[in-house]
């Protein structure tokens, strides 16, 4: 889509640098400088994993980079600093895109939540700041992506984040525990806790332990199964947002670095099938822009756009290619399939016996909310320290049903025909990489090994409850070669049976959950799904009615997998049958981690850095 306005955004001294020669000028902020006819490599978006490339490829003098991102800078309002305001911008910041309707849920249809701003994601979320456990990128490395495993990622996390330890006193009280050495010390993120929590957390920490659910130390050394504390993307010396903007901030005064800003890519110009450079534009009336790649040309833009690009220069599913009249470069099947997102169902309830100082009183009570508001800004104390929460649980399907329920769940899925999931004549590499994962995936839910379920949890009686591993599979695909049309979403939510027979043991689960001492303590009292209807089709029908498909962590269209899978980028990132063309973003996550994919995007991003330059 197109941005609002057009500058070129760096602050450089091309006199250090050998340079092609200009082709354009454009406005700095507060200078001006021209674009270049090349460059070593250029990013096709400026979101999170667009700024960690470019600021790791800069890193070194002798290589030039352009960023092209179609959205523009933030204006840094309440709205993204203040973590009690977290995602408050609307749609200020986001695409405007929406899927086709969902069959499996009443055909109901929802947002794509995408960002549309320098930073992507990073500027808009809830800034939870979790990790997968370490048998979510073990799967990855188990379907043929060798390095890409925990132990291969793992210090990509740490690579990202500057750790803050809580407050000493607010720990010993919330029993809040941490282990110094999964964290990173020297990364370009802040992540820490903020200063304020509700007493009511402590009781939902009390009811997972009653139910039986670990409590382990902390879940960003592997161990992310059961409930703990996670950190935020937070600045810790004045509780603001921290986010991938300051990958570019840290990286601006590079000579050899230009970010682009209100541009779009429209084209991946070729020769054959080497990517030579991109056409940009700031609207579909402007004359086109052509600037080219000697090294790279490396796509960041996105779980929706990522594969737009690929599909409209020729390079993906060759049935829908040919009925649109592109020219195939490259089939590649796999671009656009295997979507994959965490649909939640949010359940409410009420404490009958709950604490004076409560959630609620922030929208209800507007004399105490300015007064918080006003210690936030003196102080930086107080619950607008808090973003969307700190505390999550993230349970295995033995744990939340029981291993037989698991076993025959898991079974189910592996007598199923994957072609029964797919429009007819789907290509044989989808249908055999959605068998591989299916094998995976049932060996490793069956077996303990990763979570299905996230509650997330706070001071509040409800909550999310959200589907972690998924057996089905959505679309994203062009239905016009018009670079400026949308494509076409398509959640797939629920199109697995599997899917729905696990979301009805995840509702069952919240309400032995307030059921528990500890809930029932606080009068606790399970309100949506209903459970006074708690046959499985009544629940079916209340997960039909009113199940999210999205937790705003969509990936996995152009997925890290062997070509036979399906795959559309192997273990180095580059582009199945094609030259000098990468891919960084979370559309190359094989299958969607049981975590919020903040931080894994920065690992991710940190670790395609460091093969993109081992190929210099």
């Amino acid at each position: 889509m197109p941005g609002l306005s057009s500058y070129l955004v760096s602050a450089l001294s091309l006199a250090s640098v050998a340079l092609a020669s200009p082709i354009a000028k454009a406005q700095l902020v507060g200078r001006d400088t021209s674009l270049l006819a090349s460059y070593d490599y250029v990013i096709v978006g400026g979101g999170t994993s667009g700024l960690i490339v470019a600021d790791r490829l800069t890193e070194n003098s002798s290589k030039t980079v352009l960023v092209i991102e179609s959205g523009n800078l933030d204006d840094q309002e309440d709205e993204v600093l203040v973590p009690g305001m977290a995602g408050g911008t609307g749609k200020k910041y986001m695409y405007n895109m929406t899927c086709i309707p969902q069959k499996n849920i009443n055909n109901r249809t929802y947002s794509l939540l995408a960002a549309h701003v320098v930073g992507g994601g990073t500027v808009v979320n809830g800034m939870f700041f979790d990790r997968g456990s370490r048998g979510d990128y073990d799967l990855w490395e188990a379907l043929g992506n060798p390095g890409w495993g925990w132990n291969g990622i793992y210090p990509y996390f740490k690579k990202s984040e500057t750790f803050s330890p809580p407050d000493k006193a607010l720990a010993d009280e919330f029993n809040i525990t941490y282990d110094p050495s999964a964290h990173g010390y020297q990364g370009v993120i802040k992540s820490s806790f903020p200063k304020f929590q509700y007493q009511a957390v402590k009781d939902w920490f009390k009811a997972f332990k009653q139910i039986g659910i670990p409590i382990p130390k902390d879940g960003a050394n592997g161990d992310a199964i059961g409930a703990f504390w996670v950190s935020n993307s937070l600045d810790n010396d004045n509780q603001t947002r921290s986010y991938a903007r300051r990958y570019y901030e840290e990286a601006k005064k590079r000579s050899n670095y230009h970010l682009i800003t209100g541009k779009t890519v429209t084209k991946l110009v070729l020769s054959g099938t080497t990517v030579t450079g991109v056409e940009f534009a700031g609207s579909a009336t402007e004359t086109a822009t052509k600037v080219s790649a000697k090294k790279e040309v490396v796509l960041a833009a996105g779980t929706a756009h990522t594969p737009q690009l690929l599909q409209l220069a020729g390079i993906g599913p060759k049935k829908l290619l040919e009925s649109l009249g592109i020219k195939v470069v490259v089939d590649l099947p796999g671009v656009g399939s295997n979507f994959q997102d965490h649909p939640v169902l949010y359940f409410s309830g009420s404490f009958s016996n709950d604490y004076p100082i409560n959630p609620a009183l922030l929208t209800s009570n507007a004399t105490y909310a300015a007064e918080q508001l006003a210690l936030y800004r003196t102080k930086r104390e107080g619950p607008y320290t808090i973003s969307r929460g700190n505390s999550v649980a993230f349970n295995t399907l033995p744990q939340l049903s029981s291993q037989s329920i698991a076993n025959n769940l898991m079974q189910k899925a592996l007598s199923q025909n994957p072609a029964d999931f797919y429009p007819a004549g789907t290509d044989s590499t989808i249908l055999e990489g959605h068998k591989r994962q299916t094998e995976l995936l049932a060996n490793y839910i069956s077996s303990g090994r990763v979570a299905i379920q996230e509650i997330a949890f706070g001071g509040s009686a409800g909550g999310g409850n959200g589907l972690e591993k998924p057996f089905s599979r959505g679309s994203i695909n062009i239905n016009s070669t018009d670079p400026w049309a949308a494509p076409v979403v398509d959640y797939g939510v629920m199109s697995n049976p599997v899917d729905m027979d696990m979301m009805v043991q995840l509702i069952r689960f919240v309400w032995r959950l307030y059921d528990t001492p500890a809930l029932q303590a606080l009068g606790a009292k399970a309100l949506t799904p209903d459970p006074a209807n708690d046959s499985d089709e009544a629940i079916k029908a209340a997960i039909r009615a009113t199940l999210t498909p999205t937790f705003a962590h969509p990936s996995s269209t152009c997925s890290m997998m062997r070509r036979e899978y399906g795959g559309v980028v192997d273990s180095t990132l580059k582009v199945y049958g094609m030259k000098n063309l990468s891919i960084v973003d979370a559309s190359l996550i094989p299958m969607t981690p049981a975590t919020h994919i903040q931080s894994t995007v920065y690992a991710v991003a940190e670790k395609a850095a460091d093969i993109i330059k081992s190929r210099q």
